[in-house]
């Protein structure tokens, strides 16, 4: 019964030093500079999401489609 215990209680001693050490490794890494956007003055328009687009809207939007 104590060895039960004992394995018992060397699991939750592993499971907190882990998620200590998952903890202060986060802290640390936190050098890192957020990410912004901002407005481009040329847009990038792709012309393959466009055409994917008029074929759907060609085949799918037709009036009485699913009729």
């Amino acid at each position: 019964m104590i060895n039960i215990l004992e394995r018992h209680w060397r699991r939750v001693a592993w499971f907190m030093a882990s998620l200590l050490t998952a903890v202060l490794i986060s802290f640390g890494s936190n050098q890192v500079a957020p990410t912004t956007t901002s407005l481009s003055p040329n847009p990038v328009v792709s012309s393959f999401a466009n055409a994917a687009f008029e074929e759907f809207a060609a085949s799918h939007l037709a009036p009485n489609f699913y009729q």
